[in-house]
């Protein structure tokens, strides 16, 4: 592998191999097929992402927001820059005209003790992402003079086309143009155009607030800036830095996308430790404090919402019983130890086992009393209150629904994350060709040594970090086994799929029969097929989900009506009401 010049690199993109332009351009010098029928591709994508978003609304038509997850970012964007805290209260209390509903209420919500000294509800998402599309409302509000709470279909619609498409659509084109160095005809320049634009779950989610979609985009220039560095052997430091700032921000966004960020960070200090050192650790930085930075205004706490959903730090014990401890007893304790505590407190249950809250109205704040067992009989300890998301009215708080249930049996979890309802490969299955591209990549290795051959070095990382990533959602308790909610597709990885378009370049470079290019194209279109079919709201079950849900519906409607009528006095009694989901 011998170095590219970097002077001649004066459009952002590595010169190509002779054996690529040979490909890719006509010894006439006229455009290719691909160079023509790609733009277009592109640009009829983001003309259909447009239309949809300038059609989001919500199921009941009230607001543009489509569930209780961009709810709760867009709860935060209007109070930070209305009333310049992340206290949601007054945002959720926002009802329609007509139908009196809270039109603005969300699940995805934590409650505790402000800085002010009273309780109040946040967004559980990390507050870095919403305050940074605050600044695009500032902008918005102050050009046009609309606001959310009054305009919100004008002003979320406007917002979803500056933060989600405009970027999208320009990742877009960086991932294809950057592609074509890897010699590829025109028809996988087509095919992979089409994947891009149309295949993955990005596109789905381009209408709503997500995290997904930003740490999508910047793990995939991190993997260029890498591309770069270790393939095409360009040591500029500006790609240390660059891939330092997108790796830092992608793991604020997606927190297992820490693993890259250590992958990256291993992989540059191997090639130049100097450059790795003094570019690519200082630009971790900025994110990094910006995200703790943010989260200590809004919480007053360096640790982020979602890390809250347990006892805090123990604060005394109380003498050993067999029955559940009463308020005097915890205040008495507690004014022991310096807390301060009103006569009013209360001792009531909390949402976890063997755990109690103290509750002060006076000073509105929480306690938690854990049970434990040793040699004396039972023990009782005082905790700071930590778990954010019991409050009175939860959703988390016994109340779930569905697949936010969590599914019992982790081998069934697995099952269908890979090939079953949720399934990666079931869902978009042109993931097949990155399991075939890893193949690719091993077999053309120059050597077994991955510390002198730089692309095996990438494709070790790549396919080490999707493995962990997977690996450690497989690996949660029922309680995290929700497929990540009501979704279209199992968003927990979306962020991979820059990682995994990379190695599927390597095999598509090599197809050439007819038999396995039409393999590919069945691939592509149920990909498609797949990620188009939730158009309005991408916060829907999967559909082999639904279709299961329709099946099992269906028969039990047959039957019901198969059933001699004259025998039952009220059919009611047999078939669910129209629209619920039947039992089991």
């Amino acid at each position: 592998m011998s170095p590219n010049n970097p002077s001649s690199d004066s459009d952002g993109v590595a010169d190509a191999p002779s054996s690529t332009v040979a490909a890719n351009q006509p010894a006439t010098g006229k455009p290719s097929v691909a160079d023509v029928v790609v733009p277009l591709i592109i640009l009829l994508s983001a003309t259909i992402q447009l239309s949809r978003i300038l059609q989001v609304e919500s199921p009941t038509g009230e607001v543009p927001f489509l569930s209780a997850n961009d709810r709760s970012r867009w709860c935060t964007i209007a109070t930070l820059v209305v009333n310049g805290s992340y206290h949601l209260d007054p945002v959720l209390e926002i009802r329609d005209p007509k139908t009196r509903r809270r039109t603005w209420y969300t699940i995805d919500l934590v409650r505790h003790r402000s800085s002010d000294g009273q309780q109040h509800y946040f967004s559980s998402k990390p507050p870095l992402l919403p305050t940074m599309y605050a600044g695009v409302y500032w902008l918005v509000r102050g050009t046009t003079g609309a606001t959310l709470t009054q305009h919100p279909f004008f002003v979320a619609r406007i917002m979803l086309v500056l933060v989600n498409l405009v970027p999208l659509v320009a990742w877009w084109f960086l991932l294809l143009r950057w592609f074509r160095r890897y010699a590829l005809d025109d028809w996988a320049r087509i095919v992979l155009a089409l994947f891009i634009c149309s295949g993955t779950f990005l596109s789905t989610f381009v209408v709503t607030l997500n995290n997904h979609l930003p740490a999508a985009m910047v793990v995939g220039i991190s993997l260029w800036c890498l591309d770069r560095i270790l393939v095409q052997q360009d040591g500029r430091w500006r790609w240390f830095a660059l891939c330092g700032l997108c790796t830092s921000f992608g793991a604020a966004n997606e927190l297992p996308a820490l693993s890259w960020l250590c992958a990256a960070g291993a992989m540059l200090l191997i090639v130049n430790w100097r450059a790795a050192l003094m570019a690519y650790v200082p630009a971790l930085l900025p994110v990094g404090i910006a995200f703790f930075g943010i989260n200590y205004i809004a919480h007053g706490e360096l640790a982020p919402a979602y890390a809250h959903r347990s006892a805090g730090a123990k604060i005394c014990d109380l003498e050993p019983g067999d029955r559940v401890p009463v308020a005097p007893q915890v205040v008495r304790q507690l004014r022991g130890v310096g807390q301060e505590v009103s006569d009013q407190s209360i001792v009531r249950e909390a949402r976890r086992p063997e755990t109690m809250e103290l509750w002060d109205p006076v000073h509105e704040r929480r306690f938690a009393l854990k049970k434990s067992s040793d040699a004396n009989g039972t023990l009782w300890a005082v905790h700071q209150w930590g778990d954010w998301y019991d409050y009175e009215g939860s959703y988390w708080n016994g109340k779930q629904q569905g697949v936010d249930l969590g599914e019992p049996n982790r081998w069934w979890y697995i099952f269908h994350c890979l090939v079953g309802h949720h399934g990666i490969f079931s869902l978009t299955p042109f993931w097949c060709l990155a399991l075939a591209g890893t193949v690719c990549l091993w077999r053309d290795r120059e050597t077994w040594n991955v510390f002198r051959d730089h692309q095996l070095m990438l494709t070790v990382a790549v396919v080490a970090t999707s493995v962990v990533v997977v690996g450690f959602y497989f690996a949660r308790g029922v309680e995290d086994r929700n497929y990540g909610g009501v979704s279209s597709g199992f968003r927990w990885t979306f962020w991979l799929i820059p990682l995994w378009l990379w190695l599927s370049v390597h095999v598509l470079r090599q197809i050439n029969s007819a038999g396995w290019r039409q393999g590919v194209h069945v691939l592509v279109i149920t990909s498609v097929f797949s990620a188009s079919l939730p158009w309005t709201n991408p916060w829907t079950n999967p559909w082999p989900m639904r279709f299961g849900e329709y099946l099992q519906r269906d028969s039990v409607e047959s039957s019901a009506t198969s059933l001699d009528r004259s025998t039952i006095p009220f059919t009611s009694q047999v078939l669910p009401p129209r629209g619920s989901r039947p039992a089991g």
